[in-house]
């Protein structure tokens, strides 16, 4: 099921991510962002519903300069500390959420091609990061406007060893599939109100000859792999 995963994400072909039951019980369309178009964000729009976000890994992050966003607000918001308080939160301990952003080349940003020009540039950025030997903020300050459209989620550093969400699950298969660690994901919603049952994302992932894949056949995996962010980077 990960090589099918992995040849599907590689191909340019989105899989369904469902994290788990005891956590947010939801599934996730997961395309790798380089191969990001506005056919593939209306896909998403369309099917997905939800939050159509961008994955980074926290290294890369942190050489960008790029913060999570609870730690600003946290720092610069004057709020009752109560605010910040993510006890109640049932899914996880943290969010994943940092900046928004849009490329310096779209107009609103929001439509399908802009969205897909932010999010294929975003790769391409991170693509090249090495290259920018300690001036990658300033190279992300030329490409992008903050904020924008694009949303940014960061997976933690360690993969599954801190957190099990669906930015981990995506972001650790890119790597895995030697692309861009770089993914972009949806939320699957039913008309309803409530999350697409995974049941229905199932057939849904039948019916469009897609990979369904459960984000514990991915952790086993990661436990198993000895260069791919098992326990850290």
């Amino acid at each position: 099921m990960i090589e099918t995963a992995l040849n599907d994400l590689k191909s340019g072909k989105p899989v369904l991510i469902f994290d788990n039951p005891e956590r947010e019980g939801e599934t996730d369309i997961v395309f790798a962002s380089q191969f990001v178009d506005h056919e593939k964000v209306q896909f998403m729009r369309s099917f997905g519903g939800g939050l159509i976000c961008t994955t980074l890994p926290e290294r890369y992050a942190s050489k960008i300069g790029l913060p999570f966003i609870e730690d600003v607000y946290r720092n610069y918001l004057k709020l009752n500390p109560r605010a910040f308080d993510n006890s109640d939160l049932r899914y996880d301990k943290n969010s994943s959420f940092s900046v928004t952003i849009n490329d310096r080349r779209t107009f609103t940003g929001i439509p399908d091609n802009d969205r897909a020009l932010t999010i294929t540039s975003f790769a391409n950025f991170l693509n090249n990061l090495n290259q920018y030997n300690g001036s990658a903020g300033d190279v992300f300050s030329e490409i992008f406007r903050v904020p924008g459209h694009v949303i940014l989620i960061i997976a933690r550093n360690g993969y599954f060893s801190r957190r099990r969400g669906h930015t981990e699950l995506s972001t650790y298969l890119m790597e895995k599939a030697n692309l861009v660690p770089s993914a972009t994901i949806v939320e699957m919603l039913d008309t309803d109100g409530y999350s697409l049952s995974r049941k229905k994302a199932e057939i849904f992932a039948k019916e469009h000859n897609l990979t369904f894949i459960e984000g514990d056949t991915i952790i086993a995996q990661w436990k198993d792999d000895q260069s791919n962010g098992n326990g850290g980077f």
